[in-house]
C-alpha cells in the first residue's frame, strides 16, 4: 500500500494553503481509513475517530457529496448523526497509479460555508478532484525516485480559487506568492520583493510571527482599514511559512471607533480591565462581569466579542429583567409548533439559538427566574439546547458572557440563585471601577462624549471645551451612577450651553448642592485682604452655594456667570495660600 507518509510536509503545506483558500476545513486520510493530518478546526471539532463506512464508499465511488450530514446512507452508525458537527462535505478518493493512497475531505462547520459550497459545487468539486490528483501524482513520482514538483507554483493555481486577496510567505514574513486579486488590492506595494513587515503594522506582525493565527483581525494598511486572517504553516512542528488571507477591500478608516477604543480612559484600573479583555477575547471560557450601575458592562461584554475570533459572528444581548417570566423559556430557547397555546405555525428560534457561532451576553443574570436556570446551566456545561416542546439536542458554538450589578454569591446563600449555575459562570469574573475610583479619566471621557455627540449623534451645539472650573466641579462629584451619569450630564450641557466653553452654569443643579470645600463658612480673612473676597465669602453665607443661590450673587454684584466662577477660583487659590 501507498505510504502518504513519503509526502507528508507536501500534504501539511498545501492542505494549510487550500483550507486558507477556499475557506474550508480539510482532513486526509490513508488506505487504511486512519485520519493522517488535519485542519485544527477539523480535529477540534470531530477528533481522530473515523466512520469507516462512509471512507470506504468514497474508496469505491471515487468521490462524494455529502449535503446533508447525519440524514444519507452512509452515515448511518456514525457517532455524529444525531449531532452531525459539518454542514456539508465533499470526499475524493486519492490515487496513486492504480494504488488506492487514501481519502481527501473538504468540510466546512457553518452555515455560511454550506452556502457557499452548494452555490458552487461544480467548482469545489473540480478543486477537490485536481488537488486529490494533484497529491497521488506527487505521491507516485515521489515513490519512483523522481523530482517532486515545484510546491510553491503547485499551490499558486490553488490561490487563485481564493475569492479574497491570499498571500504566502516564508518563516520570515518574506511574500513568496500572491493571487491576482491580492496583488490588485496592494499595489502600493511591491510584492515581488515586499513582506509583511513593509505591508502591515509591526504589532500585528509580531504577533503573526510568534505563531498566532488570527481571525478577522481589523489593521491599517498604508492608512486604510482591512481585516485579515492568519494561519502558520508547520512542517514536523517548526513553522514554515504564513498564508494571509485579506478578508475585506481597503476601506477610508471609519469615523466611528469600535468597542475596544470606546472603553475611554488611562488610569491603572481601567488599563488592568483592557489588559483581561485581550487576555480572555479568544477562550471559550464564560465570563461574569461584575460593576456598578452605569460603569459599561455591555460595552466590555462587546469589546470581548469584537476581539475575538467570533466577531464575524451574532453577538446576541439579553436583558434578564425585561422578559417576563411565562415567555422566559420560550423567548430564550425557543418552541416547535405546536408546543403551547398560541406557539406560532413552524416553531421560533430562541435568542441563545441565534447567538450560533457567536456570543450570548446575559445582562442582569441575577434577575434570571429560578426555573430558567438549571435550562442554562445544561447548556454550559453541554453546549446542547432542546427547543420547548422537543427533545431534539441542537448543538451549540456560543461563547457566554454574563453580567450582573448585585451580589451573586450573596443570593446564592439566600437561596435566590443557583449555586452551581454560579460557580459555571464566574470562571473569569471581570470586576469593573466605578467611576469615582478612576478620577483620572472622568475628563478624557467628557471631552470625548462632546465629541460623539457632535459627530455621531449630529447634535447641533456650540460646546467643544471644558472650562477648568466645570473641570474641577466634574472631578469633585461622586458619580454614584457612573459613566452613563456623567454621559448624562455632558448631553444635559450640551443641549443648554450657549457658547463653546461648558461652564459650572451649564451643569445640573445636582451638581452645586454640595459646599465647596476650600470656602469655611466664615471669613477667615486678614483685614488687609481685598474687601471684594470678603464680599463674596458673605453674599455666599446668605444664598448659599446652590446654581440659583450663584446666580443671585451674580445679580447682586451685576456681573455675569462666568464672571463669578472666574472669581470663585480665583478666590479658592488665594485661600489655599493662607
Amino acid at each position: 500500500m501507498t505510504n502518504l507518509e513519503v509526502i507528508r510536509p507536501f500534504i501539511e503545506r498545501f492542505i494549510t494553503a487550500v483550507s486558507n483558500s477556499l475557506r474550508l476545513e480539510m482532513a486526509i486520510f490513508d488506505g487504511s481509513c486512519q485520519l493522517f493530518y488535519c485542519t485544527p478546526t477539523y480535529s477540534k471539532k470531530k477528533g481522530r475517530s473515523v466512520h469507516t463506512p462512509s471512507l470506504q464508499e468514497v474508496i469505491e465511488n471515487g468521490s462524494i457529496l455529502i449535503n446533508t450530514p447525519g440524514e444519507m446512507a452512509s452515515c448511518i452508525g456514525c457517532r455524529f448523526r444525531d449531532h452531525c458537527p459539518s454542514t456539508i462535505e465533499i470526499l475524493c478518493c486519492i490515487h496513486a497509479g492504480t494504488e488506492v493512497a487514501g481519502v481527501l475531505a473538504f468540510t466546512s462547520f457553518t452555515k455560511e460555508g454550506q452556502k457557499r459550497i452548494t452555490e458552487n459545487d461544480a467548482v469545489y468539486l473540480n478543486a477537490i478532484t485536481e488537488m486529490a490528483n494533484l497529491f497521488g501524482n506527487q505521491l507516485e513520482t515521489m515513490t519512483n525516485g523522481q523530482s517532486p514538483a515545484n510546491l510553491d507554483a503547485s499551490i499558486l493555481p490553488v490561490m487563485e480559487l481564493c475569492d479574497q486577496p491570499l498571500l504566502l510567505t516564508d518563516a520570515h514574513g518574506v511574500i513568496l506568492q500572491y493571487n491576482q486579486l491580492a496583488e490588485d488590492l496592494l499595489k502600493v506595494c511591491e510584492l515581488t520583493s515586499a513582506s509583511l513587515w513593509q505591508i502591515f503594522p509591526n504589532s500585528v506582525v509580531k504577533r503573526i510571527m510568534e505563531g498566532n493565527d488570527l481571525f478577522e483581525k481589523s489593521v491599517t494598511i498604508s492608512g486604510m482599514a482591512t481585516k485579515i486572517s492568519t494561519r502558520a504553516v508547520k512542517i514536523n512542528g517548526q513553522v514554515t511559512g504564513f498564508y494571509i488571507r485579506i478578508s475585506d477591500q481597503l476601506r477610508a478608516l471609519s469615523k466611528d471607533t469600535s468597542y475596544f477604543e470606546g472603553i475611554i480612559g488611562t488610569s491603572p484600573a481601567i488599563s488592568e480591565v483592557q489588559r483581561m479583555i485581550r487576555r480572555i477575547a479568544d477562550s471559550p471560557t464564560p465570563v461574569l462581569i461584575t460593576g456598578e450601575t452605569g460603569t459599561g458592562k455591555e460595552l466590555i461584554a462587546r469589546a470581548i466579542h469584537e476581539q475575538s475570533r467570533r466577531s464575524k459572528y451574532p453577538f446576541v444581548a439579553i436583558n434578564c429583567s425585561s422578559i417576563p417570566d411565562n415567555l422566559f423559556e420560550s423567548e430564550l430557547f425557543g418552541y416547535e409548533e405546536g408546543s403551547f397555546t398560541g406557539a406560532k405555525k413552524g416553531g421560533k428560534i430562541g435568542k441563545i439559538e441565534m447567538a450560533q457561532g457567536g456570543t450570548l451576553f446575559l445582562d442582569e443574570i441575577g434577575e434570571m427566574p429560578l426555573f430558567a436556570q438549571p435550562k442554562l446551566l445544561r447548556i454550559l456545561q453541554e453546549y446542547e439546547l432542546e427547543r420547548v416542546g422537543s427533545n431534539k439536542k441542537i448543538h451549540l458554538d456560543i461563547r457566554v458572557i454574563a453580567a450582573t450589578n448585585r451580589d451573586l454569591g450573596e443570593m446564592v446563600a439566600e437561596k435566590t440563585f443557583r449555586g452551581d449555575l454560579y460557580y459555571r459562570i464566574n470562571v473569569i469574573n471581570l470586576k469593573l471601577p466605578p467611576l469615582r475610583t478612576r478620577k483620572d479619566d472622568i475628563i478624557p471621557i467628557s471631552e470625548n462624549y462632546i465629541k460623539k455627540l457632535k459627530l455621531k449623534l449630529k447634535m447641533d451645539t456650540p460646546l467643544s471645551s471644558i472650562s477648568p472650573e466645570a473641570r474641577q466641579l466634574l472631578l469633585d462629584y461622586q458619580w454614584p451612577g457612573n459613566v452613563r451619569q456623567l454621559q448624562n450630564v455632558i448631553e444635559y450641557a450640551a443641549n443648554l450651553c450657549e457658547t463653546d466653553v461648558l461652564m459650572p452654569g451649564d451643569l445640573p443643579e445636582t451638581m452645586h448642592t454640595e459646599r465647596l470645600p476650600s470656602l469655611p463658612p466664615v471669613s477667615p480673612f486678614p483685614p488687609s485682604q481685598d474687601s471684594r473676597d470678603q464680599e463674596l465669602l458673605e453674599l455666599f453665607e446668605k444664598y448659599g452655594y446652590t446654581l440659583e443661590g450663584k446666580k443671585r450673587i451674580a445679580d447682586e454684584l451685576h456681573i455675569s456667570l462666568r464672571t463669578l466662577y472666574r472669581r470663585i477660583s480665583h478666590l479658592k487659590e488665594e485661600l489655599s495660600k493662607n
